[in-house]
């Protein structure tokens, strides 16, 4: 019977197609219309993850709709509300026989998230098709996407955020880190129309003697340019400062990254989203732990006599 839940490839496409109406749909109603589409039983829908805590199905359209986002075929207007976007009703234009991961590799929003997320990591579409990966291969590709998924929608919600959020988020990341946690004072949030392009300073020591200045952008598209380098490095000369470090929701282009190495007199580290979402991860900043496994192995040195 489990062999008769489609995988979350074969929903990609009937779930966009029952969204193409432009519709707000909710989960629940995205489910209905998928159960009575593949012809499921509430028997079906019994059936739960081997962890046992979610229904198999469920989980498995969750995952259709994290890619169908990623590709920019859907958006999320509101929590728990699904709606196809206009890339997405051009697709089904075309009347499309399928729709698999490899067909995603075709959309430059889901190549765009690959590239900042999981270049290295994620699973070749053949793989993922194929499924041909040894258990722990699988595990560990598995651990390594829901990761991705939570720097994703932590991504997202820094960008739905204000930018003065932003600011103090970054501040309480590098306070996580260890910077500026010895006292109230050692931390402080600067934000403020005329703040010379500083928008929070950080005490590396106890006394406050030396201090690294903070600049956060929040960017909901585009990259961080040289010239936003080149500011902030004329914001930290006329603080009389040489340590500073460059926060933001984007990427960095290659000329920013050549203006910062560049610089004699200030020492700039730049930290992009990607990058930015693996520390708040690290530090447990805006996440909490949903559940933890042990992966145990045979003790080779018990059974020796």
């Amino acid at each position: 019977m489990k062999n008769d839940i489609p995988d979350f490839q074969t929903i990609m496409l009937p779930m966009l197609k029952l969204l193409s109406t432009g519709e707000k749909m909710t989960l629940n109603e995205v489910m209905q219309k998928l159960t009575r589409h593949f012809n499921l039983t509430d028997e079906h829908l019994k059936i739960k993850v081997p962890s046992g805590q979610m229904g198999l199905f469920r989980n498995r359209v969750g995952w259709t709709r994290s890619y169908l986002k990623k590709a920019g075929l859907i958006a999320y207007p509101e929590r728990g509300v699904y709606k196809i976007t206009d890339e997405g009703k051009k697709f089904l234009e075309t009347n499309p026989s399928k729709l698999r991961m490899k067909q995603l590799e075709n959309f430059p929003k889901y190549m765009d998230w690959r590239n900042t997320f999981a270049k290295n990591t994620d699973r070749k579409s053949e793989e993922i098709e194929k499924n041909n990966q040894t258990p722990d291969e699988v595990l560990e590709s598995t651990i390594e996407e829901i990761h991705n998924e939570l720097a994703t929608e932590l991504l997202d919600k820094l960008k739905e955020n204000s930018f003065g959020y932003f600011e103090k988020f970054v501040i309480q990341l590098l306070q996580k880190m260890g910077y500026g946690n010895f006292s109230e004072e050692a931390a402080t949030h600067t934000g403020q129309t005329n703040d010379d392009g500083i928008d929070g300073i950080i005490s590396q020591d106890r006394l406050g003697l030396e201090n690294v200045y903070i600049q956060a952008k929040r960017f909901t598209s585009g990259n961080v340019g040289s010239p936003d380098i080149r500011n902030f490095i004329g914001s930290l000369a006329l603080q009389g400062v040489n340590k500073g470090v460059f926060l933001t929701t984007s990427r960095f282009s290659e000329s920013a990254i050549r203006t910062a190495k560049e610089s004699k007199q200030q020492k700039i580290i730049l930290v992009d989203g990607k990058e930015l979402t693996e520390l708040a991860i690290e530090f447990n900043l805006g996440v909490q732990v949903d559940k933890t496994i042990e992966i145990k192995k045979i003790d080779l040195d018990y059974f020796e006599e």
